[in-house]
């Protein structure tokens, strides 16, 4: 999967052709996954305005609020979007497996967790939006079989061959 920003894709091609040739493939492989793994990510960027470093809004996201609402207009049970990202944010608490980082991401709050990658894929997830599945339907077979393979801390042959 190419990059959806095209410096990142000129700078990645430069990277290859200064490689040797021995090396290349493992780490096209490496972009095309990280490539595809930026764009999960940013996918949320339809659901959440994000901040840019001068504090101005992204103007082609939405709110991640407005968003939430549209999820359930015409649903029986009528909770604001704002209630039900409240409700979100307690079940990630919830799931975390240390009370350390269960501690800093509440002392940090909901607003600021809506920033972090965590609590965006739990929001992305939670709307049947699943990592795994948006790889398998970006990248190819062979480099979502080498994706889950890598991911796997028990399975080997994830290094370049050298």
């Amino acid at each position: 999967m190419r990059h959806p920003i095209e410096k990142y894709n000129q700078q990645q091609e430069a990277t290859l052709a200064s490689l040797p040739e021995a090396e290349r493939e493992w780490t096209a492989r490496m972009f095309r996954i990280g490539n595809a793994t930026y764009s999960y990510y940013n996918k949320v960027k339809e659901l959440t305005v994000f901040e840019q470093p001068d504090n101005q809004s992204v103007a082609s996201s939405e709110d991640l609020l407005d968003w939430l609402e549209r999820q359930l207009a015409g649903q029986a049970e009528s909770r604001s979007a704002r209630e039900l990202l409240q409700i979100y944010f307690e079940e990630y608490l919830d799931g975390l497996p240390h009370e350390g980082l269960r501690r800093a991401e509440q002392a940090g709050g909901l607003d600021k967790a809506k920033k972090s990658f965590p609590f965006r894929r739990y929001v992305l997830e939670r709307h049947d939006i699943g990592m795994d599945e948006f790889l398998r339907m970006n990248l190819s077979a062979e480099d979502y079989t080498f994706y889950l393979a890598s991911s796997n801390p028990t399975t080997e042959g994830h290094e370049p061959d050298q």
